[in-house]
C-alpha cells in the first residue's frame, strides 16, 4: 500500500488595514508594504458599494446596515489565492471592513485599525479631491464638492459610524491616525515584531 504525502501549506501572514475614508488606510498600507517587501491588496479595486447611490446606501442603512450586502466580486478568492502562494511572509491588506465582512474575516491575522477624528478624516478627503482635480477643472470640482457634502450629510457620515462600530471592535491594534505615517508604520513593525 503506498502511503500518500501531504504538502505542507505555508500561508503568508494577512495584516488588514481599515480606517473610516480620509484616515490614512493607503498611506499605512503603501509604507507597510515598502518597509515589509510584502504584497498587497485593496478592497477598492473589487467592492461595488461605491458604485450605489446615495438612496441605495441610505436604504442598506435603514435596512439594518449588514455588511455582508456590501459586494466585492472575486476578492475573497484573490485573499486565499495570494495568501496561499506564499511568496512574501506577510500581505497587506487594505479592508476598510475588517472582520465584519464574512467572506474574508477568517483569513485576516491582525487587523489595524486606524482611529482618526470625522472632521480630520473629512478634511483629509477634500484636500486629496481638490489638490487631484480642482486646478485642472475648478468648477467641476466644486460641484462635486458640493454634491458630496450634501450626500455627507444626509448618509456617509452614518456609513461611517458604523463603519467604526463595527470594525473598530475587532481590531488587534488601534492607531491614532494624527500621528504621521512614517510614525504610525513604526508603531505597526513594533507590534509585529519587525525591526524597522
Amino acid at each position: 500500500m503506498q502511503r500518500q504525502v501531504r504538502r505542507l501549506v505555508v500561508a503568508t501572514r494577512v495584516i488588514a488595514i481599515a480606517a473610516p475614508i480620509g484616515g490614512g488606510k493607503s498611506a499605512l498600507a503603501e509604507g507597510l508594504t515598502r518597509a515589509l517587501g510584502s504584497a498587497m491588496l485593496h478592497f477598492d479595486d473589487y467592492e461595488t458599494a461605491t458604485r450605489q447611490s446615495v438612496e441605495q446606501l441610505a436604504a442598506w442603512l435603514a435596512a439594518g446596515a449588514d455588511i455582508d450586502q456590501l459586494d466585492a466580486p472575486g476578492l475573497a478568492a484573490e485573499l486565499t489565492r495570494l495568501r496561499t502562494l506564499a511568496t512574501t511572509p506577510e500581505l497587506i491588506f487594505e479592508m476598510p471592513l475588517g472582520r465584519a465582512w464574512s467572506a474574508t474575516a477568517s483569513q485576516i491575522d491582525v487587523l489595524i485599525w486606524i482611529d482618526v477624528p470625522p472632521d480630520l478624516a473629512l478634511a483629509r478627503r477634500l484636500r486629496d479631491i481638490t489638490a487631484s482635480a480642482g486646478a485642472q477643472h475648478p468648477a467641476r470640482t466644486l460641484a462635486w464638492l458640493n454634491d458630496y457634502l450634501a450626500h455627507y450629510i444626509d448618509t456617509i457620515h452614518a456609513v461611517l459610524a458604523e463603519q467604526l462600530r463595527v470594525v473598530r471592535p475587532r481590531a488587534d491594534l488601534i492607531l491614532d491616525g494624527r500621528a504621521e505615517p512614517a510614525e504610525l508604520v513604526r508603531q505597526v513593525l513594533a507590534f509585529l515584531g519587525k525591526t524597522p
